[in-house]
């Protein structure tokens, strides 16, 4: 899919299908180069039902193929959207969803 992420890991675990925006990969290129080190997609593409499955929200932009989350100690809010990227949530200080919805900035923090 890119020159540091496979579309493996990105793939539904509940289908199979892969399902990702190029803007998606162009910034967690950017992100990688950003801070210097690998990054793991925790989560990818979520068909539908998967989505409903893990308690996707009900216009996930996951559902799109504009998102992905990250382990935490990866990317700060500053660094995510510094890349490009217009969708943030946070959990303590770390940017852990990723993604390129379209529109203004959004970002959130986890409980």
């Amino acid at each position: 899919m890119s020159e540091h992420f496979a579309a493996s890991e990105f793939a539904c675990p509940h289908c199979g299908e892969t399902f990702v925006r190029p803007k998606l990969l162009d910034r967690l290129e950017h992100l990688r180069q950003s801070v210097h080190k690998p990054i793991r997609i925790v989560s990818g593409y979520r068909c539908p039902v998967h989505n409903r499955a893990v308690g996707g929200a009900r216009f996930s932009q996951h559902v799109y193929g504009a998102a992905a989350d990250i382990p935490a100690g990866i990317a700060t809010l500053r660094t995510a959207v510094a890349c490009g990227f217009t969708g943030v949530g946070t959990k303590g200080r770390w940017a852990i969803h990723l993604d390129v919805r379209d529109g203004n900035l959004v970002t959130w923090v986890y409980p």
